[in-house]
């Protein structure tokens, strides 16, 4: 069974924003800890202008590319001027997964949990690849890593996260809860509505 680890974009200009104290010795564990060790292949995505940051490299670890710049995705140009009409433009998740070759189950993390990462994983299961994201290995990771009663190092836990998140809420009432967290959730990428992925591989 080809089982991968996507990370999306691993770049400075992300990292940066989230990263304190030892955060990224803990992303590298556990990357380390949750993937290489278990069998999967890992996989970087970057942006063809843009080097890997705050990740230690492996050497069975793989890099892919974007068919987009990353100054492609930003509405200022080099000098930090608008640009005019500007569109903000997307990576191709058809040529992302293309470069990964066959895979029979995918795990997207990266950035960003609601935006790119989920895209990228829809569009795997769109392809009848079974796929999921591991939320803790995305842009929530530099908060949930903090909270060392949730947090395991080697595995995520989709129980346990919806635990966690329906209890940051249940003040509302569990009822409410409970629907603010399935309208958050709703994409089969996250998993919270398909049994087979209680428990990533």
């Amino acid at each position: 069974m080809q089982k991968v680890f996507l990370y999306l974009y691993p770049i400075k200009e992300y990292i940066k924003t989230f990263e304190n104290d030892n955060s990224l010795a803990v992303l590298n564990e556990c990357i380390q800890k949750r993937y290489r060790e278990k069998r999967y292949q890992v996989v970087f995505a970057l942006y063809p202008d843009k080097n890997l940051y705050g990740i230690i490299f492996q050497p069975n670890d793989r890099i892919i590319y974007t068919d987009i710049k990353f100054t492609e995705l930003l509405g200022i140009d080099e000098n930090g001027k608008k640009k005019e009409s500007f569109i903000p433009k997307y990576p191709s998740e058809k040529y992302l997964l293309e470069q990964l070759g066959s895979v029979d189950y995918l795990v997207v993390g990266g950035y960003h949990a609601q935006d790119c990462v989920r895209k990228v994983c829809e569009y795997a299961l769109d392809c009848g690849i079974n796929s999921i994201i591991d939320l803790d290995m995305t842009d929530f990771f530099f908060h949930l890593y903090k909270n060392t009663d949730y947090f395991k190092i080697e595995e995520y836990s989709l129980i346990r996260y919806k635990k966690l998140m329906i209890g940051k809420m249940n003040m509302y009432g569990d009822d409410f809860a409970e629907r603010i967290f399935n309208r958050n959730y709703f994409s089969p990428a996250y998993g919270f509505n398909r049994e087979e992925n209680k428990k990533i591989k």
